[in-house]
């Protein structure tokens, strides 16, 4: 197979996830999997249209909603994975849930990556 060259401009046309380089370089962050790094990547594409749809609690913090469903789908991973995952995310304290109920999704939490306990520099 052929692949092409980008040429100029073209270098511009995919959007991308961005994984901060301290979740790969960094020992604090040795125990995630690539799926939950990935995983991170997403939630924080995700702050983005959190801050668009005012998704702000009452302590002004922002919030993302992110169905398992819907975590599923955009890392092409099983149910069983993405939940393990978020979980890896969560025991880190990368990310906490909320529980809603009633059928809702959770609401995550995504806690920045340079203020957790353990301050990592770049």
């Amino acid at each position: 197979m052929a692949l092409s060259y980008y040429y100029g401009h073209e270098a511009d046309k995919y959007s991308f996830i961005r994984i901060p380089k301290v979740m790969v370089t960094e020992s604090i962050f040795s125990s995630l999997s690539l799926q939950a790094k990935i995983l991170y990547g997403l939630l924080l594409d995700r702050i983005g249209v959190a801050r668009k749809n005012d998704w702000v609690d009452e302590e002004e913090r922002i919030y993302v909603i992110y169905p398992i469903a819907e975590i599923q789908d955009d890392m092409s991973i099983s149910k069983k994975k993405a939940i393990e995952s978020l979980a890896e995310l969560e025991a880190i304290g990368l990310v906490e849930k909320k529980q809603r109920g009633l059928g809702q999704p959770n609401i995550l939490y995504v806690k920045d990556f340079i203020t957790s306990d353990a301050v990592v520099s770049e």
